[in-house]
């Protein structure tokens, strides 16, 4: 291939590392940041997102309406070295814990487990929270390949936006 853009989310160190020539010490260091989400049961509450302040590493525990209406809290952000999507259900406490800080009328027991994520972390616990990195070859000299690292939301919210800018990186006018 004349051009190679790799994007594997959370084997993008180990994809790197199996492309022959690309610098090892180019790589930066990964880490798994899991979130997990909870559904409301009822009534969504309130028509608008809700982003309370962000917590170390991560935007934090926020509320949505899914596209059927329902309401949605989550992620929180616990940092693991495997994949393991579980939610245990006993963190439903703590996430009401917290969302009682923006709404203190939920109902006790009204979140029921949802689903978890993992994000592909350019950082570790208590390390400042670098944004996504696009590697192309004036970083690993290697002509016509871009390498992605930690394209986490905002990014994939942003991937228009990635798009064009590896393009144009990778692509004479």
């Amino acid at each position: 291939a004349r051009l190679l853009v790799a994007a594997p989310g959370l084997a993008a160190q180990e994809v790197a590392g199996r492309i022959e020539g690309y610098p090892a010490d180019h790589i930066p260091a990964g880490h798994f940041g899991k979130g997990v989400y909870f559904r409301l049961t009822g009534k969504a509450p309130f028509e608008r997102l809700i982003y309370p302040p962000p917590i170390p590493g991560a935007l934090g525990t926020h509320y949505r309406k899914d596209l059927g209406g329902q309401a949605v809290f989550g992620p929180d952000l616990v940092w693991v070295e495997t994949e393991d999507y579980w939610v245990d259900p006993d963190k439903a406490a703590e996430f009401e814990g917290y969302i009682r800080r923006f709404w203190p009328s939920l109902p006790q027991g009204a979140l029921t487990p949802d689903y978890a994520g993992i994000r592909p972390k350019l950082h570790g616990p208590g390390e400042p929270q670098p944004d996504f990195q696009l590697r192309g070859p004036e970083d690993h000299g290697i002509a016509g390949l871009m390498a992605l690292f930690g394209i986490e939301s905002p990014g994939l919210t942003s991937s228009l936006a990635i798009g064009e800018a590896v393009a144009e990186a990778l692509v004479d006018d």
